[in-house]
């Protein structure tokens, strides 16, 4: 790794987008290390090279055979290198055959590979020990081994081990960043005889392997035990997971690392949420002109959907994975409501819990001019949604930051959200619509809210105007994480 006097930063991450992504977690690990390299860190990420990354991107092999001990074999792994796209951040692939498949996570399924059915813990074992074999056998040298998601929530573990085992292994800073904190990653005690930890070297490993809890381990809490820091991806969720209502299970080692626990809240890519220069939009406006631009985004998306074309009539945007966390359970009975007695429109585009998916195309065939909804993912229609959209709605029951309601307001859509975790952060009074209390009833209030607010011109276009104009850029961000990284060196 070169630039020897600046801080030296390795990304440890399952996604970065646009290599491979599933959710926010690929466009946090893909923005960030820019954001972090133009104010003078040296930041490297390292990924698994999966199969969707092969053939779209130009890759280069670093080294062959490297050994790594796994399951009680010697097994072999290569390293290749690619930078990420419109950027110079370099970012090493781990190649192996636990990522040859179509999908990047397998979910719930084990998949079978040399008559041996592997699972995504197993998969991310072994990223994690080969991250931390890579620092040892290339002599790598890093000041912070910045971790994301339980996915490399073992790297702490794997190098505070190494450090014991082996003299000349430095004890590399870790921080673990946790995007989601009710992914967790659980496993089997013995995955630790298939890393190869020792149950007995270092605290974490040893807590939770003789806590009682059922023969399961827990990759988060080992992280949360591990990690020299710990943050979230807002002030508001660190406060939050610290509780039992939103501490999934994990909130007492949570409090116990309370002083080495804080939020930064995400950024958005500004360059590529822009209307004022999106190519995937029907057409561009910016601050000064989103009166006209947003006009023909909503009447274009209203006639392709077959939706009442009518610039009277509100439009309501909804772009979002379709579970209970998103407030479904509160949105839908609410929606409903609206749809028999007031004019306004919905378009929908997600996918998720088939309870959700059903009843959101019910909606749609009992109220074909007022609801589209497009199951399944579509960055472009995405785009047009923002752009075209009156409001946008994301009643999450917690958010850990969320990055809809971001680029929302970048786009002239006015949010209506609870307080909760980084929609506390990010959206207020005087940016969207707010509300505290989990209920239909509270959602129900904001939407009457919005549109009495629709029907006041003046004061919402003053809304619109003011959202489109804050800065939800990295730099903020970034700043931020470069003191938290000279905090940890100190």
């Amino acid at each position: 790794m070169s630039n020897k006097n600046k801080t030296k930063i390795l990304f440890c991450a399952a996604e970065a987008s646009p290599l491979a992504k599933v959710g926010g977690l690929a466009d946090v690990v893909g923005s960030l290390p820019k954001a972090l390299v133009k104010i003078g860190l040296d930041v490297h990420l390292i990924l698994p090279y999966y199969a969707v990354i092969k053939g779209k991107y130009k890759t280069k092999l670093v080294k062959k055979d490297l050994p790594i001990s796994l399951d009680g074999q010697q097994q072999r792994f290569d390293l290749y290198q690619t930078t990420l796209p419109n950027s110079k951040v370099p970012v090493y692939l781990v190649k192996h055959k636990f990522f040859d498949y179509p999908e990047i996570y397998f979910g719930a399924k084990k998949i079978s590979l040399n008559k041996r059915l592997i699972s995504d813990v197993e998969r991310y074992t072994f990223f994690s020990k080969a991250v931390v074999e890579l620092m040892k056998a290339l002599d790598w040298q890093i000041d912070i081994v910045h971790c994301h998601d339980w996915h490399t929530a073992l790297v702490p573990t794997f190098i505070d081990e190494y450090a014991v085992k082996y003299s000349s292994f430095p004890n590399t800073k870790t921080l673990l960043t946790i995007h989601n904190l009710a992914n967790q990653g659980l496993s089997h005690l013995d995955i630790l005889d298939y890393a190869g930890l020792h149950h007995d070297l270092t605290p974490a490993v040893m807590e939770d392997y003789y806590d009682q809890d059922g023969q399961i381990l827990d990759l988060m809490k080992i992280g949360i035990l591990s990690a020299d820091h710990i943050n979230t991806v807002s002030p508001s969720y660190a406060k939050e997971i610290l509780t039992k209502q939103y501490g999934e299970h994990l909130e007492k080692y949570l409090l116990r690392r309370q002083k080495n626990l804080s939020g930064i809240v995400n950024g958005i890519d500004v360059d590529f949420f822009d209307p004022n220069k999106d190519k995937l939009i029907y057409q561009k406006y910016n601050y000064k002109n989103f009166g006209i631009g947003k006009k023909v985004n909503k009447q274009k998306l209203q006639k392709t959907f077959g939706l009442s074309v009518d610039q009277r009539i509100p439009l309501f945007g909804l772009v979002t994975r379709l579970f209970k966390q998103k407030g479904l359970d509160i949105l839908l009975p609410a929606i409903e409501q609206f749809l028999k007695k007031e004019k306004f429109q919905l378009v929908v585009l997600g996918s998720g819990q088939v309870e959700y998916e059903k009843a959101l195309k019910n909606l749609q065939s009992k109220y074909p001019k007022t609801v589209a909804v497009k199951i399944g993912f579509d960055a472009r229609l995405a785009q047009k949604i923002y752009a075209a959209s009156d409001f946008f709605l994301m009643p999450s029951f917690f958010e850990p930051c969320g990055l809809g309601q971001m680029i929302a307001m970048r786009y002239g859509s006015i949010p209506i959200v609870r307080a909760t975790g980084g929609l506390k952060d990010t959206v207020s009074s005087q940016s969207g619509l707010v509300f505290k209390k989990y209920s239909q009833s509270e959602l129900e209030r904001m939407i009457k809210k919005a549109l009495r607010l629709y029907n006041a011109p003046r004061m919402f276009n003053n809304m619109v105007k003011y959202d489109m104009q804050l800065d939800f850029s990295w730099k903020k961000s970034a700043l931020a994480y470069q003191k938290l990284y000279k905090k940890l060196l100190k």
